[in-house]
């Protein structure tokens, strides 16, 4: 399965008709994630193992060397993403997903067999089982280097591209993007591709499509609605094969079904009655929804106000299919990047879905996180937020839904949450001045490391409590940093009310003390960044019992050696897993690991789960005035937040391979020569894998050393027994 899922017939009426030469000096508004699909899904982007390793090896450095490529041409991209989900939307993911996990269970039963090659070819084809949109920060943090404007949308960007088109805004002399761009009144023409090889642009026009369907705009709209977008799943009949014997399916068997039915979706959905008793029931509603919501589509006027389009028959039941509004505010955050719109369309559609894994596995240990161990997190996150709504919305159950059980349906008591998310967040007051009385001087605010270790000191932390219940003055984007990594620790229990460390906030300290050691000069570099943010996480999962040492029916043997020494291998690649392993631009050559990626999927509803908080915490100091406002630095104050980015798994693998493969009795020359060799054997095309090896054992020992600090109470003797195994196991294998 593609990243890009579009019409065939649509596709075919694509013409390479101009040049590139035509576009110079021009702007053209580009919809992100379908920029991103078609790198997913055309070389030298294209990575087969997408799916199977949680992430792409070298996708910043092809989108650089494309963007040289506007850049050379004069050709000024302007990139605009989806912001909150559409009606609906959540359910096609959900859909997709569970069909690109049984397409993953091919590729792995493949892998177990020993047919790497069939593997590959497997997993290549299912690229769309990963989200795209987990890729966002990374083109973002492209155009940001690069001082490429780039906008949010407050829904989908298809809806703000077509406003731009719509009224020949100067902002773009062209738009880019999917077929779904069809569904709305732009002028005409779309650009599919550049070639830019061949100095060729590939267009497809909607009035062209429309004269060649002999059929008018509003018939039009709904075949392409029934072929399926998005935000609504393609009418079932055409999936049948008894309606429709020539699949995959095109926009003209939706048309031939509407001529028999009056050009009627209601008489479609009655002619094929039982097929959608039986598939799909409510089908018809979520058309009618989606048809209003493509009608009144929502967007950023070039003004800035936020408005939906056809406003005087706008029909009162919109709440149905546009979902709640906001306050403006919280779109302006979204639209300039300080904040996701995950947490916003909870609120918006008052229901939070999780959608489904890369591995697909539903276990006990991945049902109970879900709905249990994280609902205090998401409730606390809300609870920050909706006290500035209105008190209608403020009334409003929201609910927690999940993609492996339709049934599971959970109420979020945000309302209720003790002790009040507000009141320990505003007990916090630090300013610029506070920060050259911190002790540890040599690491940077804004690292986690100075925020925590800065506490271990009564006359630092003292200063950090609010003088008065109206905290106002933290403008610097320093500031704002700081004090939401504060807030976070205070509301996550790593902090007392009075802003002393807890037994858990003591355990990271030392273990970022020992990490901030162990880099010695680097305390400060990136790799440091990363490490201290990792080790934040770690105890997050280890809280949560993610990183308790116990191995789960997911393992497939990635390390050699007896049962215990599996389970300690498997630890300490998990730990390694929460770091990056440095690797060239093409796609990565080497083994998988089922384990690492069910893992994996743990690890990303907890970093969703947390990073919904940050960014509730970051909102909430704006929302009540505490910031300066009217300022530029938004979305480079949430590229400076934690949880932003789930790294793939390459370094665990490499690391529990290369583990597994050293025996306690091997002298230091086997060691080094068993180092040495390892790269080319496993990982041919990593960068510096002695490196990352001792940064992750590294890593591993700074959490070691916390996790040693803490007590039964807080953590039991089996989970301390098993960290020790692992320590015994990594301290055998020292090179």
């Amino acid at each position: 399965m593609p990243a890009l899922v579009e019409d065939d017939w649509i596709t075919g009426q694509a013409n390479t008709q101009a040049s590139i030469s035509d576009l110079e000096d021009c702007s053209i508004a580009v919809d992100a994630t379908y920029y991103l699909q078609l790198m997913l899904d055309t070389p030298p982007s294209r990575e087969p193992l997408l799916s199977a390793l949680g992430g792409l090896t070298g996708l910043e450095t092809h989108i650089r060397e494309d963007l040289e490529q506007w850049e050379a041409h004069k050709i000024i991209p302007f990139f605009i993403f989806d912001g909150q989900d559409l009606h609906g939307q959540p359910d096609v993911c959900i859909k997709r997903g569970k069909n690109a996990n049984r397409k993953a269970d091919e590729g792995w039963t493949l892998y177990r067999k020993g047919q790497a090659e069939s593997a590959v070819a497997a997993f290549g084809d299912n690229a769309g089982a990963f989200r795209v949109q987990d890729l966002y920060h990374v083109l973002q943090k492209v155009l940001h280097s690069k001082g490429l404007h780039f906008l949010v949308a407050p829904y989908n960007a298809a809806a703000q591209i077509a406003y731009l088109d719509m009224i020949d805004s100067d902002q773009c002399a062209g738009i880019m993007g999917s077929q779904e761009l069809l569904l709305y009144p732009i002028n005409d023409g779309v650009i599919k591709s550049i070639n830019w090889e061949s100095k060729t642009v590939t267009a497809v026009f909607k009035k062209s499509l429309i004269r060649s369907l002999n059929v008018s705009e509003g018939t039009f709209i709904d075949a392409l609605l029934m072929t399926g977008t998005s935000f609504l799943s393609a009418f079932p009949p055409l999936l049948d094969d008894q309606s429709v014997r020539r699949q995959p399916y095109t926009i003209n068997d939706a048309l031939n079904m509407l001529r028999t039915a009056d050009k009627s979706v209601g008489q479609s959905c009655s002619a094929f009655g039982d097929i959608l008793a039986a598939q799909d029931p409510d089908w018809l509603d979520r058309y009618r929804r989606a048809r209003m919501a493509v009608s009144h589509f929502t967007y950023i006027a070039e003004e800035g106000e936020v408005k939906v389009h056809d406003w005087d028959t706008l029909t009162k039941d919109n709440l149905h299919y546009l979902g709640l509004q906001l306050p403006a505010e919280l779109y302006h955050y979204l639209n300039t990047g300080l904040i996701g719109g995950r947490l916003l369309s909870g609120i918006t559609h008052q229901q939070l879905v999780v959608l489904p894994t890369l591995d697909g596995s539903v276990t006990d240990e991945y049902k109970k996180l879900v709905t249990s161990q994280l609902t205090p997190i998401r409730e606390q996150a809300l609870a920050l937020l909706i006290p500035r709504m209105n008190r209608w919305i403020g009334r409003q159950d929201i609910t927690l839904k999940a993609w492996f059980d339709p049934k599971f349906s959970q109420k979020l008591n945000y309302a209720a949450v003790q002790p009040n998310p507000l009141q320990c967040a505003f007990s916090w007051d630090v300013k610029k001045e506070h920060f050259d009385k911190s002790v540890f001087k040599k690491q940077e605010p804004g690292t986690i490391a100075f925020e925590v270790l800065s506490l271990l000191f009564p006359e630092f932390s003292d200063e950090t409590v609010a003088k008065s219940k109206r905290v106002k003055g933290i403008d610097s984007a320093e500031e704002i940093v700081s004090l939401t990594l504060w807030r976070f620790l205070h509301l996550r229990g790593y902090v007392t009310n009075t802003h002393g460390l807890t037994d858990w906030g003591s355990a990271l300290a030392a273990s970022l003390l020992h990490a901030s050691e162990a880099c010695q000069g680097d305390a400060n570099s990136q790799h440091a960044f990363e490490i201290y943010e990792a080790i934040l996480l770690a105890y997050e999962l280890l809280r949560l019992g993610v990183l308790d040492g116990t191995t789960t029916e997911q393992s497939n043997g990635v390390t050699n050696g007896d049962a215990d020494e599996m389970a300690a291998g498997i630890l300490i690649g998990r730990c390694a897993s929460l770091l990056t392993l440095g690797h060239q631009a093409n796609g990565y050559t080497g083994p998988l690991s089922r384990d690492l990626l069910y893992f994996r999927s743990l690890v990303s509803v907890v970093r969703e789960a947390d990073r919904d908080l940050i960014e509730a915490i970051v909102a909430s100091t704006f929302l009540h005035a505490q910031s300066k406002r009217d300022r530029t630095d938004h979305f480079a104050i949430s590229q400076k937040l934690p949880f932003l980015y789930t790294p793939d798994i390459a370094l665990g693998i490499a690391v529990s391979t290369f583990l597994g493969s050293v025996r306690p009795e091997d002298g230091p020359e086997t060691r080094k020569t068993k180092l040495d060799e390892f790269p080319g054997q496993y990982v041919p095309n990593s960068t510096n894998f002695a490196g990352d090896l001792n940064r992750s054992l590294n890593f591993f020992d700074s959490l070691s050393k916390g996790i040693e600090q803490l007590d039964s109470k807080h953590l039991s003797t089996k989970v301390k027994e098993a960290w020790r195994a692992a320590r015994y196991y990594r301290d055998d294998r020292r090179f």
